[in-house]
């Protein structure tokens, strides 16, 4: 079910900041109309189990506040080897987790499992220290520090860090020191910082409801019934036999009192339950769950956007101030077409073209990677004039051919521009 007022389910958020490499997704066109005089086919869904939600452990309370906001409350978790590609002929989501990992060497298949929240990676396995060393060796990682077992490597050009253990690895971005984002998150998984369930009520009845199916991600709510919209949301997806099974979960406020009649109605109106099999619903509690049962090809037809595998790309930029290029450049990971992507140069010290606050929307750079190669790989550079602004922002953004979905791979702001 995709909800017209902002529900993106294939999408992910992260925040932007000065001098971080930062992903996003959005998309277009997801919804479509039911057929006249369809209607749902409810019943009693077998859906495959699925685990605790043991992934909220690296999540820590707020790194900075105490505001339950979106950002800190949405998350991506997958189980790489568990995206039935079997079925749908590509793997499944991903959206959050790829953009956000550099390369250290292995397949995103190398992990166990992988979660995306607030911005940071953390994926489960083990990852020879050779393996990782020989990989980040072409890049302008370096190792920075140890902290509780865990090698951190970081970046002179972005603020970006790296954080390998025996059985794990932590992807992130900075604003102020390397551990910011990191250190938490290994301290929340020891159990030397209180973790965001143990926090946050809501959180915690959400994942423990939701569990840890194949697919799933969370975020607020904009679900809406009766008057009541959804405190936190989640769309899950699972495969069994050959059959795929997604699974809508939402969390309203306490006495909210929706009823099982009333997210039947609503439900009706959205392909995902109408062109499934069979749909069940159940409320427990604040929680109402919605389970449909479908074909593959049902599937596929209606969220091919998340079956569009991103690559993992470690991106290096070398910029000093007076310099009148930044040269961008692809040091390590997955080979793409040059004209997947979009550079866009961005003048963050004039207003909107509206008129409105904020800074005027990037324009594609004058220079692009699609102009010197057919693909771009590790090595591939690009030279972006940014003599025209005195402060400016660079953008890399992931655009298909088909135009309905759309990514930010890199952003990068200088820091020693912030304070002009």
């Amino acid at each position: 079910m995709t909800e017209d007022t902002g529900d993106q389910p294939c999408g992910t958020r992260r925040q932007l900041l000065a001098g971080l490499a930062v992903s996003s997704a959005s998309i277009a066109g997801c919804t479509t109309l039911p057929s006249f005089g369809q209607g749902v086919r409810f019943g009693s869904v077998d859906q495959p189990e699925t685990g605790s939600p043991h992934y909220r452990d690296w999540i820590p309370t707020q790194d900075r506040g105490d505001q339950f906001d979106r950002v800190r409350t949405s998350l991506e978790y997958l189980e790489p080897d568990n995206r039935g590609a079997d079925l749908l002929g590509t793997p499944y989501g991903g959206q959050g987790v790829k953009p956000g990992m550099d390369d250290i060497g292995v397949a995103l298949s190398a992990f166990e499992w992988a979660v995306e929240s607030r911005g940071s990676v953390v994926a489960k396995g083990s990852v020879n220290t050779d393996t990782v060393k020989a990989a980040l060796e072409e890049t302008g990682y370096q190792q920075y520090d140890n902290y509780e077992g865990y090698r951190i490597y970081e970046r002179d050009d972005l603020q970006r860090v790296i954080a390998h253990g025996d059985n794990y690895v932590l992807f992130s971005g900075y604003i102020d020191e390397p551990l910011q984002f990191v250190g938490p998150r290994i301290d929340a998984e020891s159990g030397r910082q209180t973790r965001l369930h143990e926090a946050e009520s809501q959180f915690e009845w959400m994942t423990d409801s939701v569990g840890a199916p194949p697919w799933t991600r969370i975020r607020p709510g904009t679900f809406t019934v009766d008057g009541s919209t959804a405190v936190l949301e989640a769309r899950s997806v699972g495969f069994g036999g050959s059959m795929i099974y997604t699974t809508r979960s939402f969390l309203f406020e306490d006495g909210a009192g929706v009823s099982e009649q009333s997210i039947r109605d609503r439900i009706s109106e959205y392909p995902e339950a109408l062109e499934a099999d069979r749909a069940e619903v159940t409320v427990d509690g604040d929680i109402a769950t919605v389970v449909a049962k479908m074909p593959p090809d049902t599937f596929r037809d209606m969220d091919s956007i998340g079956l569009y595998d991103q690559p993992i790309i470690t991106w290096g930029l070398a910029w000093e101030p007076g310099d009148s290029t930044a040269l961008l450049t692809h040091e390590a990971g997955d080979s793409v077409d040059a004209d997947l992507f979009t550079v866009y140069l961005q003048d963050v010290s004039a207003g909107a073209n509206d008129g409105t606050d904020g800074p005027r929307e990037p324009e594609p750079a004058d220079a692009q990677f699609s102009d010197s190669y057919g693909r771009i790989g590790p090595g591939n550079s690009l030279s972006v004039d940014v003599s025209s602004q005195e402060r400016w922002q660079i953008l890399v953004r992931g655009e298909p051919a088909s135009r309905n979905y759309v990514w930010t791979e890199l952003v990068y702001f200088p820091p020693s521009l912030l304070d002009q």
